[in-house]
């Protein structure tokens, strides 16, 4: 049996009516379903990860805060050790033959630069030099009675160059009773069976 296939013309004008009425209908469907999938993705909660995304994209660039310039710091200079800022030297200075306070203080400030008012009580060249001198200091202003502390000693000294003298009115020559303002290192001290003598390393002698 031979079956003959007959070739389809184009559509008719009500076959097109019928295709344009049915795309018509559902394009209000389609909108309606377009709309309710943008509300739900809008609705949609956020996974953790996104979130942080999201917030890390909203965040300004800050500005890196400058490093404060660092300050100095004064805590390893060790400061010069006077009456008011220190009570073991004030102590050492109104004690009389006190002699163990006189080695702890030597011992525990040993190297420490100390400051104080003194009058020159005695001087002696040292060994056989005529221009070098051991020359004993006391505390205050009088090398006669009314003594207190240690019988401070400069060792060796040659009074233009080791004593660093300083001060508006320095004199030709010193002499006992010599008022002078002394910076000086503590050195040592040795007691009583060794001349009792603390010997200080003079830093600066100020006349009075």
């Amino acid at each position: 049996m031979i079956r003959v296939v007959r070739r389809q013309g184009p559509p008719s004008k009500k076959q097109q009516k019928v295709v344009l009425g049915v795309a018509a209908g559902l394009l209000p469907v389609l909108a309606v379903i377009i709309t309710i999938g943008a509300i739900t993705e809008k609705d949609a909660p956020t996974s953790p990860a996104a979130a942080t995304t999201q917030a890390t994209a909203k965040q300004k660039p800050t500005r890196a805060t400058p490093e404060s310039e660092p300050v100095p710091s004064t805590a390893g200079a060790e400061a010069v050790l006077t009456v008011k800022n220190n009570k073991d030297l004030a102590a050492l200075l109104t004690a009389v033959d006190d002699y163990d306070l006189f080695e702890d203080f030597a011992t525990k400030y040993r190297g420490r630069t100390i400051r104080f008012d003194g009058v020159v009580a005695a001087m002696n060249h040292h060994g056989d030099y005529k221009t070098r001198y051991d020359i004993l200091v006391f505390a205050g202003d009088s090398p006669g009675s009314k003594v207190t502390g240690p019988n401070f000693q400069f060792n060796d000294v040659n009074i233009t160059s080791d004593l660093r003298l300083t001060g508006s009115n320095i004199p030709d020559a010193i002499t006992v009773g010599q008022k002078l303002r002394i910076t000086a290192e503590v050195e040592g001290y040795a007691g009583p069976e060794h001349q009792d003598l603390f010997r200080l390393d003079p830093v600066s002698t100020e006349m009075r």
